[in-house]
């Protein structure tokens, strides 16, 4: 069974290696999610336990279910490689670790192997299509929150559009500030507790509840550590970087403490297995891995060569404007969106009159190519926020704002994908009709074209930036 079991770990090695590579070189990931990897380590380490099956059969419950976790990891990388969804990819392999472990582990029950399951998932990140809207909110939660002590009058600060003004300093509540990483760290946590312990329904269900109330009062106790030290004039608090972690740290370790210290009161020993051990069946578990092999074989590809845009040397030469700098991203950006059509630069008409221009066409089968815009255009001292659409020129684009004091500091930007050829914003739907796009209709253009100009977001463009987007319109129509 030994060797069985390693020809299949190579195998789904080799199948699912595009998605953990990535999922390895995304910064993000690995900065904040180290922690529920090691979570997984100590429960698998506490709770694996022999006999170990090497057979399945369909006359079993238990098989039965295991079979329809692994017929969706099959269907689920089917979309993935059919899409270029990286997070559709990294999901079915969670899903076919999934159904052999409820194959497999005897020992586990199936509300086990999908907790096991679960908090894996849960390692490899919260999708970017999730993960910025719910930032989005709990900034807002966190803003609303620490304003509640301007409206009685107990303090001198005031808050505006997600800042918190003191006469001496300004605090941005930022996407560090929103909880979202306490709230993982906590759930990682609980869900380490539940499954090192004999745990029921009502206790996971308990210690589940708890772990998300702990991480937002920790983060709002953070929050407000911070806004205490501004106003005693302590900025090198939020400003220095060491101080910044120690402080934070220390504000959630209490809600940490309480925690674990609720899961260590209801611990009970896991139960030693009782009754006989199923027997193997018929069919080996390694045949699962014969499927995704196929699906793999068939529809995995590489970088797919295109044509150079026939508009894309125009882009790199407005008319009146000059070529000022290339981001130093450019060469990195094209590596990342799997496409050598990217141009990433600012051109300059006047000293006042200038734009930030990125656009890509690519067909990548890597990822979606799909990102939230706003979250590429803040610093970590700023806050963005979307505004409706306007109509230039007969094309639709979305706007960003990205407000900082003193006002003229400010920027804002204008951006359009087109997916399939339909102009779209970056929204969840987005992400949806790409993946619809690319499976079932095989188009896998993808292109994107952001503006990014100085000054606060005017109402309406102005006559210089209607200039420019009906230029960008013009040159880019297919």
């Amino acid at each position: 069974m030994s060797a069985s079991a390693a020809l299949t770990a190579a195998a789904l090695a080799w199948i699912y290696w595009d998605g953990i590579a990535r999922y390895l070189g995304d910064q993000h990931y690995q900065e904040h999610f180290i922690y529920l990897w090691c979570f997984v380590a100590v429960a698998l380490g506490k709770t694996l336990r022999g006999p170990f099956r090497s057979r399945f059969s369909l006359k079993d419950r238990r098989d039965r279910v295991g079979l329809a976790i692994v017929a969706t990891a099959t269907l689920a990388l089917a979309l993935a490689l059919s899409s270029g969804s990286s997070t559709i990819l990294r999901s079915s392999l969670v899903a076919l670790l999934t159904g052999a472990a409820v194959w497999t582990v005897t020992s586990w029950s199936i509300a086990r192997c999908v907790l096991h399951g679960a908090l894996m998932l849960l390692c490899f990140g919260v999708p970017y299509s999730f993960y910025f809207p719910l930032t989005n909110q709990l900034r807002w939660g966190v803003s609303t929150v620490v304003e509640l002590p301007t409206t009685l009058g107990l303090t001198s600060y005031s808050v505006q559009q997600g800042v918190v003004c003191f006469p001496h300093y300004h605090l941005a509540i930022t996407a560090d500030c929103s909880g979202v990483g306490q709230a993982l760290t906590f759930t990682g946590i609980a869900a380490l507790g539940v499954l090192v312990s004999s745990s029921g329904v009502r206790r996971t269900s308990a210690v589940l509840a708890l772990a998300i109330a702990l991480a937002w009062l920790s983060n709002v106790a953070r929050v407000f550590l911070f806004v205490t030290a501004i106003s005693f004039g302590w900025t090198a608090s939020v400003d220095d970087p060491t101080w910044h972690s120690i402080l934070g740290t220390l504000a959630f370790m209490p809600f940490v403490a309480v925690l674990v210290a609720v899961l260590i009161k209801t611990h009970r020993p896991l139960d030693p297995p009782t009754g006989p051990v199923a027997a193997n069946g018929r069919w080996p578990v390694a045949l699962a891995v014969a499927p995704v092999t196929l699906i793999h074989l068939t529809l995995a590809g590489g970088y797919e060569e295109h044509p150079k845009p026939s508009y894309f040397a125009a882009l790199a030469d407005p008319p009146g404007h000059q070529l000022v700098v290339v981001a130093p991203s450019q060469e990195s950006d094209r590596v990342e969106y799997d496409t050598p059509w990217l141009i990433n630069a600012r051109f300059a008409k006047s000293e006042r009159e200038w734009f930030d221009l990125l656009h890509f066409h690519t067909k990548s089968r890597r990822h979606l190519c799909i990102h939230h815009v706003a979250d590429c255009l803040t610093a970590n001292d700023q806050a963005a926020r979307y505004e409706p659409a306007v109509s230039v020129d007969g094309k639709l684009w979305w706007r960003v704002s990205v407000d900082a004091e003193p006002p003229s500091a400010s920027q804002h930007a204008y951006f359009a994908f087109e997916v399939a050829g339909r102009r779209v914003d970056d929204s969840i739907y987005t992400q949806a009709y790409a993946v619809y796009s690319r499976a079932v209709r095989g188009e896998w253009d993808v292109r994107l074209t952001r503006v990014v100009l100085p000054g606060p977001l005017p109402d309406q463009p102005s006559a210089y930036e209607q200039e420019v987007l009906t230029w960008l319109g013009r040159t880019t129509e297919p």
